[in-house]
């Protein structure tokens, strides 16, 4: 079987859209801080709703992102390597965040 680079199927190709849309909130991140400086500790849409929103969009879009291309794998048999390396990210991210959320409840060590 040979696979392609470029989606097929609509559910992919939302796929690869939210991918490269977290890449572009990333750097749009990345410039948002730049020109606060750095500053914000924790940003968040509270202290900075610019940057807050920005990260929380980014981490939705991977998320999203590996979510579309799952169900492109697995209900339309889309076989790009695009998609297939949207779905890892999204994972990381969705794991990292439960992990997060686990921490605050259990709060600081000690």
């Amino acid at each position: 079987m040979r696979y392609q680079f470029r989606p097929k199927t609509p559910k992919g190709k939302w796929s690869v859209g939210l991918f490269v849309s977290f890449f572009v909130l990333a750097l749009a991140g990345t410039l948002i801080s730049s020109k606060l400086g750095n500053t914000i500790e924790y940003p968040n849409p509270i202290n900075s709703p610019l940057l807050g929103t920005v990260i929380y969009l980014m981490f939705s879009a991977a998320i999203m992102a590996s979510i579309m291309g799952l169900v492109a794998v697995k209900k339309d048999h889309e076989r790009s390597l695009s998609v297939y390396l949207s779905i890892p990210l999204g994972i990381i991210f969705f794991v990292v965040i439960i992990l997060f959320l686990i921490a605050n409840l259990v709060g600081p060590p000690g």
